[in-house]
């Protein structure tokens, strides 16, 4: 372990890292052999500490929800969403996407409600059939909800990426790109 300290200390990459993002965006960044563009890298941890931060506040919600007003699991589940969501638009818009165009906030707001009502939508779906389906051993159903949920979960989560890349959070010098005329 020492000799990995050592080597990743040493590497001058490494250490232009003023602040800790910046260290983590340079360690991922030499692991993935120089490949990944440091602001793409930086972006991409950006939103794994965003979706961290929107789990927790979702999660303690869940349980203060659940447990202080007795509407159920599935109505508590959903105000949790919601309120997962609120941080993580206000950190995706100032903090992953702080470059992305302001022109019109208003389509921005829209898209990306929708696009995480969409993924609360096709979750609780994909699980639900998963949980309605007869299985013989309830250890069986138990594994295969964790799986599918898991798996639907980092789908989605990569779709979401995309579609705030490329979609809702552009920043101005791309939407200022367009495709070169091949006709001319």
């Amino acid at each position: 372990m020492t000799a990995l300290h050592d080597q990743l200390a040493d590497d001058e990459m490494l250490r232009g890292a003023e602040a800790p993002d910046s260290f983590v965006v340079a360690l991922v960044t030499r692991m993935l052999g120089g490949a990944a563009k440091g602001r793409d890298v930086q972006r991409l941890v950006r939103y794994a500490v965003t979706s961290l931060v929107a789990l927790a506040v979702s999660e303690v919600c869940l349980v203060v929800v659940d447990a202080d007003t007795g509407m159920g699991a599935m109505l508590a589940a959903f105000v949790a969403n919601l309120a997962g969501t609120v941080p993580s638009y206000l950190m995706s818009r100032y903090w992953i996407w702080a470059d992305a165009d302001r022109a019109r906030p208003g389509r921005q707001v829209m898209l990306y409600w929708l696009t995480s009502l969409v993924s609360m939508v096709i979750s609780s779906v994909s699980t639900g059939a998963i949980s309605d389906a007869d299985h013989a051993h309830h250890v069986l159903k138990f594994l295969l909800l964790g799986a599918v949920y898991l798996f639907v979960s980092l789908v989605l989560w990569i779709a979401k990426y995309v579609a705030y890349q490329t979609v809702i959070f552009r920043a101005p010098q791309d939407l200022d790109e367009q495709p070169a005329d091949s006709s001319a």
